[in-house]
């Protein structure tokens, strides 16, 4: 199993929901491409009513969670693209949360484990903090 790099400046993000954002993705991995499932923003949009946050609030939780998985994979971040922000920002940030499944998916395979793993670790890292 993967060790996390280094500690991650998660600020005032909700550890707990990022932790449910990654968690949910690695769940979802059997259920094919996610920008077609309608299983990614049912589940998204629940988890953010469960824990009270705004579209804000997500944003910052996914990039913590991309900030996560860079450090548990070793991949540079400078490398590493992120979505362009659109103006529609419920858009961005199912978008983004696409692009946060790709980089599990990106991690899992650069340090040989499960996707599952990887989210372990990115979790135990984000509630270090």
């Amino acid at each position: 199993m993967p060790e996390p790099r280094h500690a991650i400046d998660t600020g005032a993000v909700d550890a707990d929901f990022a932790a449910e954002v990654v968690r949910l993705l690695a769940s979802l991995a059997d259920e094919g491409p996610l920008g077609v499932s309608l299983s990614l923003p049912f589940g998204l949009s629940a988890t953010m009513k469960r824990h009270g946050l705004g579209l804000d609030e997500t944003i910052s939780a996914v990039l913590s969670v991309r900030a996560a998985l860079l450090s548990v994979a070793g991949l540079d971040a400078a490398n590493e693209p992120v979505p362009l922000r659109v103006p529609d920002r419920a858009m961005f940030v199912l978008n983004l949360t696409v692009y946060l499944d790709g980089l599990l998916c990106r991690s899992a395979r650069v340090l040989g484990v499960s996707r599952g793993d990887v989210a372990d670790v990115a979790v135990e890292l984000l509630g270090s903090n």
